[in-house]
């Protein structure tokens, strides 16, 4: 679930909340908005891919034309725990495992996709655009958002962030055993505003800029080029 729809549940029970307030329910106030995001929280999953032991490797030149690869691995939380606690049996298992592949390939970026396992599934992905043609990417899904950019018009200026996992699925999404691990890489021959990368260098005239992801909870990668 992200900010949005947090928002959303709140505007939703807004009513309700200020009459349990104005009865002096305010610890029960709480429980019930935990409860409500508990419950939520296995639908916002069903249709999420968490990367793992990953490389992105991304070059943009300064007209917008950029080149972008993912290799690695996609996890989809539901199926693993289907899986572990055995609500999930072969039929079933097979069953989204189709669903998954038919809807990772309707992106033609997608050059190889397989499935290993427990939830887990090996993609290829590359593409190549313009960021100032297109305004915008994200990659895989807006409700995956492994890695996103954005052309700023008024600023001239394109944004470059990789996804995070809210904090309140982080006990869950460990304890199925998830851990995000892998490597980022942006080359660019434009102005770097700003940055969080582990490491900047420049060579022959090229911004390079890398993030090694170790943990869940590490800072979200981020850079301003322009």
């Amino acid at each position: 679930m992200n900010d949005r729809q947090s928002k959303l549940i709140s505007t939703w029970l807004t009513p309700f909340y200020r009459d349990l307030s104005s009865l002096g329910g305010k610890v029960a106030l709480r429980r019930l908005r935990s409860f409500l995001l508990a419950l939520l929280m296995p639908v916002v999953l069903v249709g999420c891919y968490l990367p793992e032991a990953f490389t992105i490797d991304l070059s943009m030149e300064r007209n917008g034309d950029y080149r972008l690869s993912y290799r690695g691995l996609l996890v989809q939380p539901t199926i693993t725990e289907g899986l572990l606690d055995g609500t999930l049996d072969a039929d079933a298992e097979k069953e989204k495992v189709a669903v998954v592949l038919a809807d990772l390939k309707r992106d033609s970026g997608v050059r190889q996709l397989t499935y290993n396992g427990r939830g887990v599934f090996n993609i290829v992905y590359e593409r190549r655009s313009n960021i100032m043609r297109d305004k915008s990417f994200v990659f895989v899904r807006r409700n995956s958002r492994i890695l996103e950019m954005f052309f700023y018009t008024d600023s001239n200026t394109v944004e470059i962030r990789g996804g995070f996992v809210p904090d309140r699925y982080e006990e869950r999404l460990t304890a199925l055993g998830y851990q995000m691990t892998g490597k980022i890489e942006v080359r660019t021959s434009a102005g770097i505003r700003s940055h969080n990368a582990d490491e900047f260098t420049k060579v022959g005239g090229q911004n390079r800029l890398r993030w090694e992801i170790k943990s869940i909870t590490d800072p979200v990668p981020n850079v301003i080029i322009g």
